[in-house]
């Protein structure tokens, strides 16, 4: 269904928002760098980043604060 390019993007994700340790294993690494330029690679970090923010604080203000 996905091509191998945005299956290193989904698995970087996978990495950065799940619960286990967020250390990216070498072969993820060269997967990554072999689809993508650094920039590509920055912008996939922040996305990434930011919806997992996004999720986390979202959890956190329905349990603290209601619906």
């Amino acid at each position: 269904m996905f091509d191998d390019k945005a299956v290193a993007a989904l698995r970087l994700a996978d990495v950065m928002c799940g619960d286990r340790v967020h250390t990216l294993e070498p072969e993820l690494v060269a997967e990554l760098r072999s689809h993508y330029v650094e920039i590509e690679l920055a912008e996939l970090i922040l996305v990434c980043g930011q919806a997992n923010l996004n999720n986390r604080a979202g959890n956190a203000a329905k349990q603290l604060l209601g619906d």
